[in-house]
């Protein structure tokens, strides 16, 4: 006997998966949206997205190259929230490498650095993080992360001390909207 949520399961991922109405020949090519929504708390379809994106990726790249400046007519946008919890998009770190080139690019929105660093180990973790030229840091209470944003936000030439310390970005109320922007 199957319990009736994993044949509703079954039946959505048949569905899914049996039809296409997306075109990816005309992505890049024009504006268009593309979503793909997934709860947070059923993991069953994450492959599945993680999949998806590396393809659309690939399809997004071959177009680039049929195009004057092996560059897409219309910027890609990929917002991909809850990164970490995906599982690890294969090349990843190469995708993000090559993407900006390309007219394609990658707004990232994970919980911490040790989540990355588990999910694509420490070098493609670092490829990553070194591709992301904005970071937006809301709070955490991870401290490697913590002292890595206070490293990146310089001295105070005059003091010598930390523009903003761990225990400041601790502090950040998101409350109130405290955000701490890093831009380029």
């Amino acid at each position: 006997d199957v319990p009736m949520q994993q044949l509703y399961l079954q039946r959505s991922l048949v569905n899914l998966l049996s039809t296409d109405d997306v075109d990816f020949e005309e992505l890049g090519l024009y504006k268009c949206v593309l979503f793909l929504i997934l709860p947070d708390e059923k993991t069953s379809m994450h492959k599945i997205a993680s999949l998806i994106i590396k393809q659309c990726y690939e399809r997004l790249i071959e177009t680039a190259h049929e195009q004057p400046g092996n560059t897409l007519p219309v910027r890609v946008n990929f917002l991909l929230d809850e990164f970490s919890n995906l599982p690890a998009i294969e090349d990843f770190s190469a995708m993000i490498s090559a993407a900006r080139s390309r007219n394609i690019k990658f707004h990232l929105l994970i919980q911490g650095l040790q989540q990355l660093t588990s999910k694509y180990g420490p070098n493609d973790a670092q490829t990553i993080l070194g591709n992301c030229a904005n970071w937006a840091f809301l709070t955490s209470r991870e401290l490697p992360l913590l002292e890595q944003i206070s490293a990146l936000c310089g001295i105070d030439s005059f003091t010598g001390e930390r523009l903003i310390s761990v225990s400041q970005l601790q502090r950040l109320n998101k409350e109130k909207g405290e955000v701490l922007m890093l831009i380029g």
